[in-house]
């Protein structure tokens, strides 16, 4: 198992889905997750700059819920870059911090 999997605190699910990711300052980008976890998401940014590590973020799923209602905007901090994109982790109720 390697390092990065031993810290893991939640398991992580396979989940492509359109999000929105917010950031003071800059336009809205539409990503997809690759996956999902209780304590946070794996994005792809298909090619947009990659928030800087500490960054705090918004996401949001595209599109309305089953209701019609929106989706609620989720505060997230960046905790690691990948080649594709970032990890971000969940803040307030979605994430224990």
């Amino acid at each position: 198992m390697s390092p990065v999997s031993d810290r893991r605190q939640h398991q992580r699910l396979p989940m492509e889905v359109e999000v929105e990711l917010h950031q003071e300052g800059e336009p809205v980008r539409i990503v997809r997750t690759e996956d999902l976890s209780q304590g946070g998401v794996l994005l792809v940014l298909n090619g947009h700059a990659r928030p800087a590590v500490g960054s705090r973020v918004q996401v949001r799923v595209c599109g309305l819920l089953g209701g019609g209602e929106a989706p609620p905007m989720v505060e997230a901090t960046v905790v690691r870059h990948i080649e594709a994109g970032v990890a971000v982790q969940f803040m307030g109720d979605f994430g224990g911090e």
